[in-house]
């Protein structure tokens, strides 16, 4: 929760520092090359924080899989900012490999993006169509980024005019798929489905284990704490007499 926190905060100050540095250069006038980097490295600093930030919400899940998932998609979203920093701040004679590897890594990151806010949002009371297009906007994530590095990184020369009909209409299927689950799952009341009532010592372990939570994430690089953190096990121990004679 602190990282997506501090995610969302750097996304915040990017795009004030954009606004700034644009503002600054209106009003003087004239937009010359330094205004136009800053504004481009602070665009690009919220945008990889974005992405980001959906990688930082995937390793908040149970799954080991899905944790692998987020933390990949937060280091590439870094290793593309880098490489932004890379090409937008040097001289023009730099490296068009530089850009290359810009355009291929920000390609991934965001398709490794898409594929964590999907996955995010999948309920186990979804149908089986809604699991089914859940599937099929991450393969196509995958296949359309990938046929836009292919150029990008010179694998292939030449795209063919049939080729590119084909990729626009795989781009058009990709966003098709990734709207239609949420609209079906609210369509379909999947969401919000009941949940089958507890026993008393359900209801006691869950409250037990939210409280064990919240000192474990108090106690992380824990200072100054201290006081919540007695609370907290006050708040235990109030639970657990409430069952005991």
């Amino acid at each position: 929760m602190t990282i997506r926190r501090t995610l969302g905060w750097l996304l915040v100050a990017g795009l004030v520092v954009a606004a700034l540095a644009a503002s600054v250069a209106i009003v003087e006038g004239s937009f010359d090359d330094e205004d136009w980097k800053v504004i481009g490295t602070s665009l690009g600093f919220s945008v990889y924080s974005a992405l980001a930030a959906a990688g930082a919400s995937l390793r908040l899940r149970p799954s080991e899989l899905h944790q692998l998932l987020g933390t990949a998609t937060m280091l590439v979203s870094g290793v593309a900012f880098l490489l932004l920093l890379a090409w937008v701040w040097p001289e023009p004679d730099e490296s068009e490999t530089i850009v290359r590897a810009w355009g291929a890594v920000s390609l991934v990151a965001l398709a490794a993006s898409h594929a964590c806010i999907v996955t995010a949002g999948r309920r186990s009371t979804d149908s089986e169509a809604v699991r089914l297009l859940a599937t099929m906007s991450i393969a196509l994530g995958v296949i359309d980024a990938t046929a836009a590095i292919l150029p990008i990184v010179e694998i292939v020369d030449e795209v063919e005019d049939g080729a590119a009909e084909l990729f626009a209409v795989m781009v058009i299927a990709l966003l098709l798929t990734t709207v239609l689950p949420p609209v079906m799952r609210k369509l379909g009341g999947s969401e919000r489905a009941p949940a089958p009532p507890k026993s008393t010592a359900e209801r006691l372990a869950q409250d037990v284990l939210t409280a064990v939570e919240r000192i474990e994430a108090m106690n992380a690089g824990n200072t100054g704490r201290g006081p919540e953190i007695r609370r907290e096990c006050e708040r235990l121990k109030a639970l657990a007499r409430q069952y005991t004679s």
